[in-house]
């Protein structure tokens, strides 16, 4: 499973930049428009797609760790 070491947007309206610090942080931007949840446990987002640019930062699963369980 990836890690998810950054869990942020930035809103395209207000131009804030938001981020999820753990699970059931729900952070809403300042004007409202667009919403992030879910820390480093999930990738939760509230509001519409193009009111924000994407900004999280996700480790991808290492492939050989899998196959040496």
């Amino acid at each position: 499973m990836a890690t998810i070491l950054h869990n942020r947007i930035q809103c395209r309206r207000c131009g804030k930049i938001i981020e999820s610090l753990h699970r059931h942080d729900f952070r809403r931007c300042a004007c409202g428009a667009c919403a992030v949840d879910g820390g480093h446990d999930y990738l939760r987002r509230c509001g519409n797609r193009d009111d924000w640019a994407e900004m999280s930062e996700v480790e991808p699963e290492d492939p050989d760790a899998r196959a040496a369980e």
